[in-house]
């Protein structure tokens, strides 16, 4: 090639170049400035919601910090975490109808309010007036002791596993924390042989990878990783299958509780403690703690002993997402008397395994990732996230990780 051709071509590969990264400062500094409209606008209220939706998602926590000082974004976090919490005594509690599900012999579900007196006979809500039900087992006819329920809110879309049994639930740990790099939620599935799965605690994004935890874990009554963020909100099982939603519980004081499995969960300064039971006996419900909506997941636990894990989609047209108000009052709604949040955002994964077939779904509309098992709709855009803990639920009759 002639050298007037070669320096006729680098000058034009040149300008290319430049016109290119002219193009993305452009947009940069487009995209900056909307931020910063968007932080010192005159809508406080939007600026607090996108301010949470970020901070809610581990890869742009970053933002709000590049157009606002760091004590504004503080002070909208502290806001958020202050909460409305309502309290309701012990005859509240028993006294309340419940949501649940009835399955007939026919396959048809029906959606019930419900009381359930000590005798073990029920009041059914039906239109304001209650009717008395001698028999009543919602179990009948559930799959493998499972309710799955799917849920339509106005802003987002929730699924629902409700297990009978609560010592079908534990903490599987999907590395060894020396990293290792964690586990998606098929391959969580099959070392556990888990009929379901939901993602658990926090971790550490900046590995990327899923391979370490952040604060106290416990797998079947071990102690696999107890870091410095003890502090913050712990959520898991003690020996009795009993859920235990506590913040600031060290590895000294859950190995005297009996604690046999769980995780931490908690970003800032908001408690994760959605529902939980004082000295007293009193029951406290978060009502508000976060204006952002996101993809959540979260676990509970009925009076029954029955565990609730529910997930919602978000970040899409059709479902932005839930914030705290909203997973609490579907748990309560449900029955819940102890929940706790966990992991969201792009983390959030619930598997229920061939749940399309057992509730005979159209296969068609469902993704590659739903085929395996996903139940929510994944819209990162990427293939599921690694994650190091995972709460997964035993086949009938067989022990945790058989």
């Amino acid at each position: 090639m002639q050298p007037a051709r070669k320096r006729l071509i680098g000058r034009i590969m040149a300008k290319i170049g430049l016109s290119v990264l002219l193009g993305l400062l452009l947009v940069l500094t487009v995209a900056w400035s909307l931020m910063f409209f968007v932080a010192h606008g005159p809508s406080t209220t939007m600026r607090d919601l996108l301010v949470g939706m970020c901070l809610q998602s581990g890869g742009v926590k970053f933002l709000p910090y590049t157009v606002m000082r760091a004590s504004e974004v503080d002070e909208i976090i502290a806001r958020e975490a202050e909460g409305v919490t309502e309290v309701f005594t012990p005859a509240d509690m028993e006294s309340r109808y419940i949501t649940k599900i009835v399955t007939d012999e026919n396959g048809r579900r029906i959606e019930v309010k419900v009381l359930v007196r000590e005798d073990g006979s029920a009041l059914i809500d039906a239109g304001g007036d209650s009717q008395e039900v001698a028999e009543y087992d919602e179990w009948e006819h559930a799959i493998d002791g499972i309710q799955f329920i799917t849920l339509t809110r106005t802003n987002f879309k929730a699924y629902m596993l409700i297990i009978r049994d609560p010592s079908r639930v534990y903490m599987a740990a999907s590395c060894d924390f020396k990293g290792q790099v964690g586990k998606r939620f098929w391959e969580i599935a099959e070392q556990e042989n888990a009929v379901a799965a939901l993602n658990g605690g926090e971790f550490y994004i900046s590995k990327g990878d899923g391979s370490y935890p952040i604060g106290l874990t416990f797998s079947r009554g071990e102690c696999l990783w107890s870091d410095q963020y003890t502090w913050k909100t712990f959520i898991g099982f003690d020996s009795n299958d009993r859920l235990i939603v506590q913040d600031g519980l060290t590895k000294a004081k859950a190995v005297a509780m009996g604690i046999r499995d769980g995780v931490t969960f908690r970003t800032g300064s908001n408690s994760n403690r959605l529902i939980y039971t004082d000295e007293n006996g009193n029951t406290h419900v978060t009502k508000s703690q976060s204006v952002a909506p996101a993809q959540r997941s979260a676990i509970g636990q009925r009076a029954d002993g029955a565990v609730i894990l529910l997930a919602t989609d978000g970040r899409s047209p059709t479902s932005i997402g839930a914030d705290y108000s909203e997973i609490t009052q579907l748990m309560y709604e449900y029955g819940a008397v102890t929940a706790g949040m966990l992991d969201g955002g792009s983390s959030c994964q619930m598997y229920y395994r061939d749940y399309f077939d057992l509730y005979d779904y159209d296969r068609t509309r469902l993704d590659e990732y739903q085929l395996m098992g996903l139940v929510n709709n994944y819209y990162t855009g990427s293939a599921p996230r690694r994650v190091p803990t995972y709460f997964v639920v035993a086949p009938s009759g067989t022990a945790p990780g058989d």
